[in-house]
């Protein structure tokens, strides 16, 4: 009888392990069923596992952690290379000319200038974060992040431990080519691509529209591959999704136009936490809002504690045809943080809890006609509970932020 329940045992572990390194849609069964097994003894754990690590390398891309006696993620080598490439940071176990060495050497240089400069913000983002919004933090797992573009630094660097993350866009996903190209024209497009991102925490609209749908990059994929590299996160696996009409994610039709990517990776500091990152192209405008994703909300999001963050959104809420998004991000999130471009501050009055951040200005020239809120000017002027924002964020410099947490959920935030 013993051996029959620990074979039993063995295999449910097997099967959980599988389908979480594997390709599979999120689902709160088998979050719970996953919660259970974690609940049993390290030792058990580690035994039962051990018996099967061959099988589960193989089945599962997983191996053994000797320090924690744990199986921990592993990525794939090809993918990691090239994004570690792209980043700058390592050409390790590639071959390259002596012209070509030089080139990426300059370009690794050029990048890491960049980083530095974009690292000293998100830090100090980080750090307002855990003063005071470690209690949102704490209880998310899922962050969703429309208008986002390839934006992946700001999400994981404040919300790093989530199981999801969801961002969208107008961009196409394209593709992540493991082939290394060392020219120069290669890296004078990343480089070009990235400087505004890394100096101002967003991408221009425009400027997307040219850098990433060129030969040298191939959509919002390779950057967000790479900037995953520059995060010390590990790519597992990447393959085409789609949303049928049920909200569930499944496998893209090769007859169809790609839209939407999966990427399973994990972070190096936390080597047995696998997460997922979707990315999502589509115009969010409601006279053509995306099939089925209304659906996918519906499904998926309430299964989840989600986080919806918002930078640079080119103020789209504010227009009565944004309507359809701007929806599900106040029908499904417990908070929104956000910058001023996301939803007016008129939506959050009834049934939120805010707090302010920074200062308010003006918009931009081409958004002000449209965007500029008078309630959210006479609650900064007027307002003695406005706390310091030391961080460019969004349009503005000075920036603001703000933090809407949901009243119906406030006792929640503790759990």
């Amino acid at each position: 009888m013993k051996k029959d329940v620990n074979k039993g045992l063995c295999a449910m572990l097997l099967s959980l392990f599988i389908a979480s390194c594997t390709n599979v849609a999120p689902d709160r069964r088998s979050k719970d069923a996953a919660d259970s097994v974690a609940s049993a003894s390290a030792d058990t754990v580690s035994k039962l596992v051990g018996d099967r690590a061959d099988l589960l390398a193989e089945a599962g891309r997983i191996e053994l952690d000797e320090h924690v006696k744990m199986p921990k993620l592993v990525g794939d080598s090809q993918i990691n290379r090239a994004s570690k490439f792209y980043a700058g940071l390592s050409c390790e176990g590639i071959k390259l000319t002596d012209e070509e060495k030089e080139a990426w050497t300059k370009y690794s240089q050029s990048i890491g200038q960049l980083k530095k400069k974009s690292f000293a913000t998100l830090s100090k983002a980080d750090s307002l974060v855990v003063a005071d919004m470690s209690d949102v933090r704490e209880r998310c797992n899922y962050v969703f992040y429309p208008f986002s573009g390839p934006d992946f630094l700001y999400p994981i660097t404040l919300f790093p431990n989530a199981d999801f993350y969801f961002l969208a866009g107008l961009e196409a996903p394209g593709n992540i080519d493991t082939k290394i190209n060392a020219e120069s024209r290669y890296f004078n497009k990343y480089t070009s691509s990235l400087k505004i991102y890394m100096r101002s925490s967003f991408f221009r609209t425009l400027s997307m529209k040219n850098d990433f749908r060129s030969e040298e990059i191939d959509g919002i994929a390779p950057v967000i591959s790479m900037l995953m590299a520059m995060e010390d996160c590990q790519l597992i696996s990447i393959r085409d999704v789609d949303i049928d009409e049920n909200g569930a994610i499944v496998d893209a039709a090769a007859d169809k136009k790609r839209r939407m990517v999966e990427i399973k990776f994990f972070q190096e500091k936390t080597p047995q936490h696998l997460q997922t990152l979707y990315y999502f192209s589509g115009n969010m405008h409601d006279g053509g809002f995306p099939k089925n994703l209304k659906e996918y909300a519906a499904a998926t999001l309430p299964n989840y504690q989600v986080v919806t963050y918002l930078k640079a959104a080119s103020y789209l809420m504010h227009e009565t045809y944004f309507s359809k998004i701007r929806n599900i991000v106040l029908d499904y999130s417990f908070a929104v943080l956000e910058d001023d471009s996301g939803i007016p501050y008129r939506f959050f009055k009834d049934g939120w809890d805010v707090s302010l951040y920074g200062k308010y200005l003006h918009p931009i020239s081409i958004f002000n006609a449209v965007a500029y809120q008078k309630d959210l000017e006479e609650i900064y002027a007027t307002s003695k509970d406005i706390k310091k924002l030391p961080i460019r964020i969004g349009y503005n410099n000075p920036s603001n932020w703000m933090i809407a947490r949901k009243k119906a959920n406030k006792e929640n935030l503790a759990q």
